[in-house]
């Protein structure tokens, strides 16, 4: 009686043990019952949704803005400052933490009425190089392996915030983009900007100092550009319309024409005759024409055939009735 009666304890016990079931409802509003492991959490993140035309459109945008960037700073440090877009990419901050290790000085910055937080990465070597321009050194051959110091910092600071002040001021926007700087973190792990699985755009640039040339970063957040790349598909789009409206408008016709004489034939083409019966030819030969050929007359201005035509009369006189506008 034991032996029978341990097999029905575990049993018992195994079927308590037993995961429950979970109800879920399918794509098509079926419910149905579902283990525990098939379910799973999946969190909608702020994923770039930019067609192939409008990511090129808003890439070539960018690299004038940042073109037009470097000339600003050039003008503000008093010495040539390079700056080139290399790429356009996008990233979550766990991957951009694991692709950017520390120490770094990576700026944060907001602009309002824009939604979201953004960075301005700019190396320590790079930073070195325009801190000490701005006091006064040429920016040359710069120790890049110390830390930035306080006073060293609030220059870079102010360097970048003239640096998208010039990047808003590049975009068309209805309302004015205003620019702000909230703080700057040396770890990019440690950042806490965003939700981890919330989509970025990474623009990667390469800038220039003196002998320094370094890859500065500036990402947002795909809610905050949204407006943007908005607005510049509409600005591109009416573009477009305009050019197409100024293509299908009909010029204006200038009345000095008016009294302008040109030069008007109509004529028969890939009619055949045979050279012995040309040779021949004498006054009052008659020439045979099929009935087609009267309803194939071309009519030229000078000398260039323009209408198609129909051989007829009008009163006393022979008239072609237009049938047809050539189109060559």
């Amino acid at each position: 009686m034991a032996r029978i009666g341990a097999p029905s304890v575990q049993t018992s016990a195994a079927v308590s043990a037993a995961p429950q079931s979970v109800q879920v409802f399918t794509f098509r509003g079926l419910k149905t019952s579902l283990p525990p492991d098939r379910v799973r959490n999946y969190a909608v993140g702020q994923s770039a949704a930019l067609s192939s035309s409008e990511l090129h459109r808003f890439k070539s945008h960018n690299e004038s803005v940042v073109r037009g960037v470097g000339a600003r700073l050039s003008l503000f440090l008093r010495i040539e400052f390079t700056l080139e877009l290399l790429s356009l990419d996008t990233i979550t901050l766990p991957k951009f933490a694991d692709s950017a290790p520390p120490p770094r000085h990576m700026i944060l910055f907001k602009i309002d009425p824009l939604r979201g937080i953004g960075l301005f990465d700019i190396p320590p070597p790079l930073a070195l190089s325009v801190a000490d321009r701005m006091l006064g050194g040429k920016g040359f051959s710069v120790n890049p392996n110390r830390a930035l110091r306080e006073v060293e910092i609030a220059l870079v600071n102010q360097m970048a915030q003239i640096a998208i002040k010039e990047w808003c001021a590049a975009w068309h926007s209805q309302d004015e983009l205003r620019p702000a700087l909230l703080g700057h973190e040396s770890n990019p792990r440690f950042l806490q900007i965003s939700d981890p699985d919330e989509t970025f755009y990474m623009l990667k640039m390469e800038a220039g100092i003196g002998d320094c040339i370094e890859q500065m970063l500036m990402a947002m957040p795909v809610k905050m550009l949204d407006p943007l790349v908005r607005q510049l598909s509409l600005e591109t789009d009416s573009v477009k319309m305009e050019r197409a409206a100024k293509e299908t408008v009909v010029p204006k016709w200038n009345p000095g024409y008016d009294e302008v004489k040109i030069p008007l034939s109509a004529e028969w083409r890939e009619l055949e005759i045979k050279t012995r019966d040309l040779l021949n030819f004498q006054v009052g030969d008659v020439i045979p024409l099929d009935s087609d050929q009267l309803n194939r007359v071309e009519v030229c201005l000078a000398g260039k055939p323009k209408y198609m035509g129909r051989l007829g009369s009008s009163g006393p006189k022979c008239a072609v009735e237009i049938t047809d506008i050539l189109s060559r």
